[in-house]
């Protein structure tokens, strides 16, 4: 399980420093004082038939500077598509309703300097039509299943029908294509559209899993779609007459037997296969919070080359390889999961992993070891199957890498494919995860919680943990959640070589390491107390292994500013660099390549009584890009 996963976080953070650091004249407003909310209008209620072309008259002032945004929003009634949700004045098309149904719209602006209004909101009241008619049907797509002997590739000469879930449908005019209504189909694949009569219409099926809005509960709206710019993929329906009650629609694979794109409706399917999986995740997540909101989200799955990744930055998405001659990841239940598994822990908790290659035995910075754990467990969790398959393509031919989530890595001894337990293994990380939530005991797992308190750990103390986010900062929150499963939590824990016995989130007592001078996790670090020296080595590999970054903890006893610095053993072509951290305020420190031996930044505020945290690296050992020679080095570190 070689995938490459970035965390952009940082980079975004350092943009901010240097945005923060630009000079320069502004604009000229006089932005002190206390600021007077905008105050918005959403125009004056209406009743209006079925089909008709509604505007929503909205509106804005402001007293003390002017309005720069508007933001509409859906809040009550069946969902429709809003033309430009982000002016004044907006419109929609009423759907065709068999009895008077209500809609309801909220409009809240921006001010000059951030404010933002109250929300206004408008009732939309839509007569039923005297000439409707209902269509109704079943809407299915083909899935490409594995094959259960080797080489546990895809079998593209059997394709699957299984019902479309969850997603947006819409009934468009034959002629014009014009949006006449629209629904969402159940979780059997079925959906109930109202229409004209006597009219040629053609059903749209988009690839947009769609549920509530961004004030209801739950709500999530996650789109398909190649590239960040593009529309969500479709499929259409030939035009027929709406005079034909039923019209069931089967969305074909379009991929050969032989591996190729078809001529004809070319990888139709794709887009619905990922976004079936992620409904089955979604119904996972409902059962442990059942009014959850999720964050936007897009998928961009086509043309990228990126690879398999969740990126945070600007707009949340999860990219997906689509290569059939390589690597294509529409039928990879588990690595969509696992992707989507990123995107929960960056929406519901924290997530400090710094991403980078990484592979199942791997010794890994113990960031990257708990992030890559905890989402191949949730997507094993969240679809309830252990086994999880990753299809890619060798010499022409499908084949499939697969393991288990209930294989464990041995304790001592000769390791499996998994490698040895440790808190820097991302198998012994995702293996316990599915011991705590399965059913079935073995060995030393005696433990079966189920989801709900593994979510309550994740979005408890680990969302706010002063520490790093590793499995002991989860298992941490997990035991302040289960005190009374701690002793068969630490038994656990035990047959992955971790002491569970006075566990804290900095991991303080951990005496298992599979490198020398890898530990204490943390070191302890004071104002005006002297150097704190540290070792970096690239035993295990560069960039994200462990020892690549060393820790340090910093207890602020008093408030004021701080001056740290970083220096290098390595005298050749060292680059010195760290990230002082307290929850999610980062402070990166980042010179180029080769430019000196030590970095400081001084005037950094801190507050009383708060812990922070410092990342301390030489970039020839711990930067993504090569930057100098990997080896052993000495980092010393010093507070004034």
């Amino acid at each position: 399980m070689r995938r490459t996963s970035t965390n952009p976080i940082l980079a975004g953070i350092a943009a901010l420093l240097l945005l923060q650091g630009c000079g320069g004249g502004g604009g000229g407003s006089d932005l002190s004082g206390t600021n007077v909310l905008p105050a918005a209008n959403a125009g004056a209620a209406q009743t209006v038939t079925s089909g008709a072309t509604v505007t929503l008259n909205g509106s804005a002032s402001d007293s003390d500077g002017y309005i720069t945004a508007y933001a509409w929003t859906q809040t009550a009634g069946p969902a429709v598509t809003l033309g430009n949700p982000a002016v004044a004045q907006t419109s929609f098309v009423a759907p065709l309703e068999t009895v008077a149904t209500t809609f309801t719209f909220a409009l809240v602006a921006t001010d000059n300097r951030g404010g933002l209004s109250p929300a206004a909101t408008v009732t939309i009241t839509v007569s039923p039509s005297t000439s409707a008619v209902v269509v109704t049907g079943t809407v299915r797509f083909a899935r490409a299943p594995f094959v259960d002997a080797y080489p546990y590739g895809l079998n593209y000469a059997a394709p699957v029908m299984q019902p479309a879930r969850g997603l947006l449908i819409r009934a468009l005019n034959g002629t014009s294509l014009a949006e006449i209504s629209t629904a969402t189909t159940s979780g059997t694949g079925t959906y109930s559209l109202n229409v004209p009569a006597n009219t040629n219409i053609v059903i749209q099926v988009v690839a947009r899993l769609q549920q509530g809005n961004t004030v209801s509960s739950p709500s999530w709206n996650v789109d398909v779609q190649n590239g960040a710019a593009g529309l969500p993929y479709s499929y259409s329906s030939a035009a027929f007459n709406t005079s034909t009650a039923v019209q069931n629609i089967d969305i074909p694979l379009g991929i050969e037997s032989t591996g190729v794109a078809s001529a004809t409706y070319a990888r139709a399917s794709g887009p619905f296969a990922i976004l079936d999986t992620l409904y089955t995740v979604i119904q996972s997540v409902l059962t442990v919070n059942p009014t959850v909101k999720l964050p936007a989200l897009y998928v961009d799955w086509g043309s990228q080359t990126a690879g398999t990744f969740f990126s945070p930055t600007t707009s949340p998405h999860l990219a997906l390889t689509a290569d059939l001659t390589e690597d294509t990841d529409e039928f990879d239940t588990h690595v969509i999961a696992h992707e989507f598994g990123h995107y929960i822990e960056y929406s519901f908790s924290r997530s400090d992993n710094i991403g980078g290659d990484h592979g199942l035995g791997d010794k890994l910075d113990p960031r990257v070891s708990w992030g890559e754990g905890w989402a191949t467990a949730f997507g094993a969790i969240a679809l309830n199957d252990p086994v999880y398959r990753d299809s890619f393509v060798d010499n022409g031919v499908s084949e499939g890498f697969v393991f288990s989530t209930e294989h464990n890595p041995v304790t001592s001894g000769t390791p499996d494919y998994d490698g040895t337990g440790c808190w820097c293994n991302e198998a012994s990380v995702y293996s316990m995860l599915w011991d705590l939530y399965d059913g079935t005991n073995d060995g030393g797992d005696t433990i079966s919680l189920g989801f709900a308190p593994i979510w309550a750990a994740l979005t408890g103390a680990e969302a706010t943990t002063p520490a790093f986010t590793t499995i002991f900062s989860f298992i941490d929150s997990l035991k302040q959640q289960r005190p009374g499963d701690a002793a068969a939590i630490n038994a656990l824990l035990a047959t992955q070589n971790i002491d569970g016995a006075n566990l804290d989130a900095f991991g303080s007592n951990e005496t298992h390491s599979p490198l020398p001078n890898t530990l204490p996790l943390y070191t302890s670090i004071t104002r005006g107390g002297g150097a704190v020296t540290l070792h970096t080595t690239d035993d295990a590999g560069r960039d994200n292994k462990l020892g690549d970054h060393r820790f340090l903890r910093f207890d602020s006893a008093a408030a004021g500013t701080i001056t740290v610095t970083a220096t290098t053993s390595n005298t050749n072509d060292g680059d010195p660099d760290f990230i002082v951290q307290n929850r999610e305020q980062y402070v990166p420190v980042e010179n180029p390549p080769n430019s000196q031996h030590s970095d400081s930044v001084s005037g950094l505020a801190v507050t009383t009584a708060t812990t922070y945290v410092i990342d301390a690296y030489d970039c020839a050992n711990g930067c993504t890009s090569a930057e100098g020679t990997p080896g052993d080095y000495d980092l010393t570190v010093t507070i004034n």
